[in-house]
């Protein structure tokens, strides 16, 4: 793929209309859009500091944090993060995610939602598969969600509607109004000191609360309970049962009994996270080795140069080369490293879907502890990059400096190895 890149401000406006494959946005701090995609379906186009693009394949984006986004349709998978204006999200046809956004406004995802760290509201219309949303710094209004929810600490209001079911876990209470119509069961725990009125509605006429001060069974339809001085408002309808816990501790793995929550299909614990957080670390940990080696052979060749005695001229026509083949190599690099943890999430994401699916028709919640989640992935070493030959020229140059000794033979092959695109 090729890169093309249009100048602008700091915070310019930016409108994808089309993407017709996968799509990465990534915020950066340089005054400037780059785009990598097939630039024979690309289209892109800049006027008074507004970039519109458009791609028929896959495409991926780093621009400007403070650019406003306007998103109209993604016909794969879409990723965006460190983004610091609003969001506005049209159609998204596989799966979306989000991390380190602002405001954000969706209005349809055909996959699934993953969301967190978002700084303001998130607010989305329809999803057709699961939600798992964490560390929203303001309200969460999800108006359909056709799978299973997933909620822990949002700082705002909450309204959620699904057919599936819920689980929200909350370490402060600092919205005023909570709502959650679930078809399936609901979960939900909440911190001691919670100061919420509870009106609890279940088809299933089962509502568990656990409280500091004794734990109680209502088989019943419906019940109201005040925690606290019960400022705010909290209500939450189920399909089937409601499990309440409030008090020191009920984030504990062993409170969540499966047969306390039967037939919720539990997950394990931040299992997105944990994954997410390995994959990253693996990968940023392989991304610095290559950029270390990368500034280690530079300045060997740059010394090495130095002492040659060439003239700017040919200095700066080997170094530009030698950087040139040594970025494009990392970028080849990069790609396959980012391609291969993507597919292993992608695996581990259908196993524990399979697991879950076994888990429900034998008539229970999976009892998996959270050591039984980690996963230590082996180093990946860096792929070798395509070799490009040297050309007459530059050979002969560096065999006449080494004649002439303005360079040992250990330089001159740092030299040809550089100029390959090889490692020193």
């Amino acid at each position: 793929m090729n890169k093309q890149r249009i100048s602008t401000s700091l915070a310019p406006e930016v409108i994808i209309e089309k993407i017709d494959g996968n799509l990465q946005v990534r915020g950066w701090d340089e005054p400037e859009v780059v785009v990598q995609a097939d630039p024979n379906v690309l289209r892109l186009d800049e006027q008074d500091d507004v970039v519109r693009l458009n791609c028929d394949g896959d495409c991926e984006i780093r621009m400007p944090s403070g650019a406003a986004l306007q998103v109209d349709t993604a016909h794969g998978e879409a990723r965006f993060r460190l983004l610091e204006d609003s969001l506005t999200i049209k159609t998204v046809h596989g799966s979306l995610y989000l991390r380190n956004v602002a405001e954000t406004k969706v209005e349809t995802v055909h996959g699934e939602l993953l969301a967190r760290e978002i700084a303001g509201d998130l607010r989305v219309d329809s999803v057709d598969g699961n939600v798992t949303a964490r560390d929203v710094q303001g309200q969460c209004c999800l108006k359909n969600v056709y799978g299973n929810l997933d909620l822990r600490d949002i700082e705002g209001d909450i309204q959620a509607t699904l057919k599936g079911n819920a689980r929200l876990r909350l370490s402060t209470v600092s919205g005023n109004q909570y709502e959650i119509h679930a078809d399936g069961n609901v979960h939900c725990r909440l911190p001691a000191d919670a100061s919420l009125l509870l009106d609890l509605s279940s088809k299933g006429e089962t509502i568990s609360i656990k409280r500091e001060d004794g734990s109680r069974l209502y088989q019943q339809g419906s019940c109201k309970v005040t925690l606290g001085e019960g400022s705010s408002t909290m209500t939450i309808s189920a399909g089937g049962s409601i499990y309440v816990s409030a008090r020191e501790g009920s984030g504990s793995e062993d409170e969540d009994s499966p047969s306390g929550y039967e037939g919720f299909g539990r997950t394990p614990d931040d299992f997105s996270e944990q994954i997410a957080r390995q994959v990253e670390a693996q990968l940023e940990a392989q991304m610095e080795m290559m950029n270390r080696q990368l500034n280690e052979q530079m300045a060997s060749l740059t010394a090495s140069i130095s002492r040659a005695g060439l003239s700017p001229e040919e200095t700066e026509r080997i170094m530009q080369r030698a950087r040139e083949r040594s970025e494009r190599a990392n970028a080849q690099t990069q790609e396959k490293v980012r391609r291969a943890q993507e597919k292993l999430e992608r695996k581990l994401e259908t196993a524990r879907r399979k697991e879950e699916q076994r888990s429900q028709q034998s008539g229970g919640g999976a009892r998996y502890g959270r050591s039984a989640w980690q996963f230590n992935f082996p180093p990946t070493p860096p792929a070798p990059p395509a070799k490009e030959s040297v050309s007459d020229e530059e050979r002969l140059t560096i065999l006449r400096m080494l004649e002439q000794k303005k360079i040992t033979i250990d330089e001159a092959e740092q030299l040809l190895s550089a100029l390959e695109g090889k490692e020193s």
